[in-house]
């Protein structure tokens, strides 16, 4: 505080010794040289680190720890068996700082953004526009699937399935998919579905 003698009520202002000790203990709890260091440490979202980014887990509801296993690793036709090399089945995993915080922005967006297949086209642009194409098409009557034109870490695919971390528009079915893009050529056409909107068509393997 910085003039901490205005806040002293006349009966103790003119003593000596409670001057003194208050005086001391305002010097010793002074938050002011640790207020940049807690916003950049906790408040920040795009510095913060450890604590911090478990705060803010827990503000959008989601956990730093996630369990890797083989129901949440299968993704469309894809089953990233190189991938899990480094786990053992039901191994619980704790994210790292960069990939958490990447997850706790795309759960914060997926809160608020409003479902439609524009907004979360945006959504999965702006999160993954380093890594790859990511996008999200009508696969049918009442159902949706997210396209991941990459291969996601073994920790992102357990979280994306494992949890309703990316928007669902109410009362769509939605599903993952993870072409082998170099394998994948042309589209399965089906009843009124126009061209270029069907399931990917994956070839002989």
């Amino acid at each position: 505080m910085i003039d901490v003698e205005k806040t002293l009520i006349s009966q103790y202002a003119n003593s000596p010794v409670l001057c003194t000790l208050i005086s001391n203990f305002n010097q010793y709890i002074d938050p002011s040289e640790e207020i940049q260091h807690f916003y950049d440490m906790v408040w920040n979202i795009d510095t913060a680190e450890g604590f911090g980014l478990d705060f803010w887990g827990k503000v959008v509801g989601i956990s730093r720890e996630i369990v890797i296993n083989n129901r949440n690793q299968f993704i469309g036709s894809t089953l990233a068996s190189d991938d899990l090399k480094q786990y053992s089945a039901g191994e619980r995993h704790f994210m790292n700082d960069a990939m958490f915080r990447k997850m706790i922005l795309m759960k914060a967006m997926s809160n608020i953004i409003y479902a439609t297949a524009y907004n979360i086209n945006g959504l999965l642009l702006a999160l993954f526009e380093k890594r790859g194409r990511a996008y999200f098409i009508k696969s049918g009557t009442m159902s949706a699937r997210y396209i991941f034109e990459f291969n996601l870490s073994a920790a992102e695919k357990a979280v994306l399935i494992s949890t309703d971390l990316l928007p669902r528009p109410t009362g769509v079915l939605i599903d993952f998919y993870e072409p082998d893009i170099k394998k994948t050529f042309g589209f399965i056409e089906a009843n009124m579905a126009p061209f270029g909107d069907g399931a990917f068509y994956i070839g002989d393997r």
